[in-house]
């Protein structure tokens, strides 16, 4: 199991303080982090029960342009990502899902881009691989939105064909309906008319396809639903547990960090009820605080799981350390 904590380092208390932070924050030195790309995973337990294994899926270089955080400059917005160690001259959406190894089955959290979305995304493969899971192995797949990178990981790129047909498909009922039905394209903007198109002609064919109500429990062992809409309106985040050991598994609910963790009232272009989004950031930020869980951010880079400290008036992401 990778020991991140090993490679951490901590910046001494007067550079935590000059933002804001009242104590060292974790962080890993380039080398080590770029190790840990190449690696493409790295491996946690949550109690006594579960491991989960964080897989790199790549990253999406996003052209930083006025507009696409609302609520902040444009330089604001460069400042922040400078401030979390990125150049500022893009917005990085990194890629890195979850999986669940618990009571002998294994859970597959999102499922990655399946290398349709560019050359520098669909880097999980190498991942598992590396992980030494493989697609056989997976028995389960919770879907927290149906959005492409989440879900193209379960379609063959040229054939639709399903690349998971053994494993059953666990998707909210809301999310499911919303995308599946056609009356609803005319709301999209333009770019997701085709993806929505896709889904329609996919999904809805499919026999292994479980759909869940809002905050259901025990959807699977020691993972339940929680609504989280906003990004979506039917995003899911999934709590997990074991033990005395919480971690919540955010999806979209959060972007990059050092952009919207530490500025939560920020809002992003693509969510499609902005005001329920930045609502319930606030409120998982605040239980993620209040309840010391781990949390894991699909595009939170890598390593993509840790804790949220209050910092300021909004809160600061500590990357996994000890």
């Amino acid at each position: 199991m990778t020991q991140i904590s090993r490679r951490s380092v901590l910046l001494n208390g007067a550079s935590a303080a000059a933002i804001g932070l009242a104590g060292p924050l974790a962080v890993l030195p380039s080398t080590a982090l770029a190790q840990l790309r190449d690696k493409g995973y790295y491996s946690y337990k949550i109690g006594p029960d579960i491991e989960v294994v964080s897989i790199y899926d790549g990253i999406w270089e996003a052209q930083l342009a006025e507009g696409f955080v609302q609520g902040a400059t444009l330089e604001e917005v460069r400042k922040a990502l400078k401030d979390g160690g990125y150049t500022g001259n893009f917005m990085p959406i990194e890629f890195a899902f979850t999986v669940v190894k618990t009571r002998g089955r294994t859970i597959l959290v999102d499922a990655g881009t399946g290398a349709q979305l560019g050359p520098t995304a669909g880097n999980g493969s190498v991942g598992m691989q590396n992980a030494g899971i493989t697609v056989a192995d997976i028995d389960t797949v919770i879907i927290s939105h149906m959005h492409p990178d989440h879900i193209w990981g379960l379609l063959e790129k040229d054939t639709n064909a399903q690349v998971m047909p053994h494993a059953e498909i666990m998707i909210g009922e809301r999310e499911f309906r919303f995308w599946t039905d056609e009356t609803n394209n005319a709301s999209l903007p333009d770019s997701r008319r085709g993806h929505a198109a896709r889904i329609q002609a996919t999904f809805p064919e499919f026999k292994n396809v479980t759909l869940f109500g809002e905050n259901t429990k025990d959807i699977a062992p020691g993972i339940s639903a929680v609504a989280a809409p906003g990004h979506t309106l039917g995003h899911n985040a999934f709590h997990i547990s074991s033990g005395d050991d919480q971690l919540m598994v955010l999806g979209d609910l959060v972007l990059t960090p050092s952009v919207f963790v530490k500025h939560p009232d920020w809002q992003v272009a693509v969510d499609m009820d902005k005001d329920a989004a930045k609502t319930t950031r606030f409120g998982m930020m605040e239980r993620a605080v209040a309840e010391n869980m781990t949390v894991a951010g699909y595009h939170f880079g890598f390593p993509n799981s840790g804790k949220i400290h209050r910092d300021g008036a909004g809160f600061a992401f500590v990357p996994t350390s000890a």
